[in-house]
């Protein structure tokens, strides 16, 4: 993060001066008592289960140089004598989001914005193995991509960063159109719209609604990217006014993919890129993640990167941790952990390239509850139960809680439910040979991550 005076802390959120020294230089920001360090400004956010306004005797203790609060009161004010600056606010989530918007633009990287209902970690992390080729990028860290994260990824720019590129995740209608203003990005990418938090949207019209709002939001000079496969997407092709790079399978696209070979963890295809054909060897498994990276070739077309480059960053990219990520045991057996997170259209592409990249293995599925379905659970789970039931699997493992229904109304003889993960670890090991396969997939609430750890310790 470059210098910034409290001066314009405040003019940027608009906030009540309580005292301090204004040309105070700011060098980090924290939302998070546990990570606060000499010198940070630290915004007490509120959450549904905490208010950091109870902790901000401890962001005093570690160093915190400006304190920004949506309240004052006695309890609070004992405080003051201790810390160099206080700003008052109406509300501290919104004030870190006006912040981080006014930092970014001080900055002005060139910005993409990455959002989907799948795909969105991994296209962000090729869309960045291209540019960090050409100039210093920053991109989203963790799981940062929501209205405090997004924010906190944008505090860290500094001006030797000429690119950014920001995954935007959202669970609940509104939260697009505040990202986008955050983000304010040139470029904004929409990998797919699917199956996913149809509990706080409702249906899938409900995404597809909320996330188009990231195409919607940019501005005239803006380049849409757009997945023309997707039967929601594709309709932008013609009602969406802005400038627009387009991708697929289908030779339609401004940037396609046929000839899709995969061996083992790498997947090898033709790339149609501005009309030129090159041969790419990906080093990630799978067709969804030739879609992926074609996501990531459009949006370098999209601002001007040259073929050789996207190239180049294709085949440097890098695997992410639990997202279809190998293990070899010393017996010689596989463990692929996809254990980050699952909903049903992605649950369903991991399960299909583990059937079909290892088809002389026993293969066996670990599988969690897909979650945030709401009233659509119980039958997303019976419904994958069907997917399953013609697969050639020797065994199907479910724990958790929804995922029961997997079994419900069909012939999934192979498959079995328990309550615990402690329950199926027994069971499980003894099936673990030279010859096996095992796939973990589910929900990242659902930790089935803790069981693969414990079967690497044995």
């Amino acid at each position: 993060m470059e210098k910034i005076t409290i001066k314009e802390l405040i003019s940027s959120t608009k906030g009540k001066f309580v005292f301090g020294n204004p040309d105070y230089n700011i060098t980090n920001v924290s939302t998070d008592t546990r990570c606060v360090h000499p010198g940070d400004i630290f915004f007490a956010l509120k959450g549904k289960n905490f208010d950091a306004h109870d902790f901000i005797g401890k962001a005093i203790e570690k160093g915190s140089s400006c304190l920004v609060l949506s309240k004052m009161d006695e309890e609070i004010s004992r405080y003051f004598p201790n810390v160099p600056a206080v700003i008052l606010v109406e509300d501290t989530l919104k004030a870190l989001g006006d912040f981080a918007l006014f930092y970014k633009k001080s900055v002005a990287p060139k910005t993409i914005a990455v959002t989907g209902s799948s795909g969105k970690t991994t296209t962000k992390e090729i869309i960045y193995s291209i540019f960090k080729n050409i100039s210093p990028t920053l991109q989203t860290q963790k799981n940062y991509n929501n209205l405090v994260g997004v924010p906190l990824t944008l505090l860290n720019l500094n001006h030797e960063h000429k690119y950014c590129v920001v995954e935007i995740g959202i669970s609940i209608p509104g939260e697009m159109e505040r990202l986008a203003e955050i983000v304010s990005p040139n470029v904004g990418v929409i990998t797919n719209i699917g199956r996913t938090h149809l509990e706080y949207l409702g249906d899938m019209d409900s995404v597809f609604s909320e996330k188009r709002k990231l195409l919607e939001s940019l501005p005239a000079e803006g380049i849409a990217v757009i997945n023309i496969d997707d039967p929601f997407l594709v309709g932008l092709k013609s009602g969406l006014k802005r400038k627009m790079v387009t991708y697929g399978f289908i030779g339609t696209g401004d940037v396609s993919a046929h000839d899709i070979r995969i061996e083992g963890s790498n997947t090898y295809f033709k790339l149609n890129l501005n009309k030129e054909i090159i041969d790419v060897k990906l080093p990630l498994p799978g067709r969804f993640n030739v879609m992926n990276a074609l996501a990531a070739a459009a949006a370098s077309v999209a601002l001007g990167v040259d073929n050789k480059t996207i190239k180049k960053g294709l085949e440097e990219c890098s695997g992410i941790k639990m997202r279809m990520e190998k293990i070899e045991l010393l017996s010689g057996a596989l463990i692929i952990n996809d254990a980050y997170n699952a909903n049903p259209d992605s649950m369903r592409q991991s399960i299909s390239y583990f059937v079909e990249a290892y088809p002389d293995k026993k293969k066996i599925v670990v599988l969690g509850d897909m979650l945030e379905l709401g009233n659509h659970s119980r039958n997303e789970h019976k419904l994958l139960g069907d997917f399953l039931a013609g697969l050639p699997l020797e065994n199907i493992y479910l724990c958790g809680n929804m995922i029961k229904y997997v079994k419900e109304n069909n012939q999934l003889t192979n498959a079995r439910y328990f309550s615990r993960q402690e329950d199926m670890l027994d069971i499980l090991q003894k099936k673990i040979s030279k010859n096996t396969a095992i796939l973990f997939k589910g929900s990242r609430g659902i930790g089935l991550e803790n069981t693969i750890n414990k079967i690497l310790r044995f």
